[in-house]
């Protein structure tokens, strides 16, 4: 083997740059969006003021499959208004005339639509069948379970104090069916 020392020679031009990858050039950075509006917030169903039927009620909505899985990885809370405050479902929901009814909370999700249901438990007149109920609203409240676990100190027995704290108002209540 024979090896030569001598002077370095200069560097030589810079060759062309090679074609992009696979994924193409970088675009431009995108819109920040807007607070709130991100999907992954809590989502708030209103039913308005309906009657009840056989003293329950059931309220449902069509979903796509976004929706679905979105449902399907949320908590559920319900809320019953009458005279003029909500009441926090399971439990009991006072009428006029000191009447009151305990209503269970059963939610069911399949087939892209998702049902919630009021179903009497008991009540206070003396009959054998639930007697039907004037709701003024009912508020079903979705809750991504990962943003319930952050925020361990949600009060949900309060209908005013759970949307204040889910930065939801009245107004982003949908329509259900």
């Amino acid at each position: 083997m024979v090896a030569c020392d001598g002077d370095k020679g200069d560097v030589g031009p810079a060759g062309p740059q090679g074609p992009a990858g696979p994924a193409g050039a970088q675009g431009p950075k995108g819109d920040s969006g807007v607070n709130g509006q991100d999907g992954m917030g809590a989502r708030m169903f209103t039913t308005g003021p309906v009657k009840s039927t056989e003293g329950g009620y059931v309220a449902g909505k069509n979903l796509s499959t976004e929706d679905s899985t979105y449902i399907a990885n949320s908590s559920v809370f319900v809320y019953v208004k009458s005279q003029n405050r909500w009441w926090n479902m399971p439990g009991i929901v006072r009428w006029d005339g000191d009447k009151f009814t305990n209503y269970g909370v059963f939610s069911r999700l399949g087939n892209a639509r998702v049902f919630i249901t009021l179903q009497a438990l008991n009540w206070s007149e003396d009959q054998p069948t639930a007697p039907d109920r004037d709701f003024q609203d009912i508020r079903v409240l979705f809750v991504p379970a990962d943003q319930f676990r952050l925020n361990a100190d949600l009060q949900k027995s309060s209908y005013e104090e759970t949307i204040a704290a889910l930065g939801l108002k009245d107004s982003d209540a949908v329509k259900v069916d």
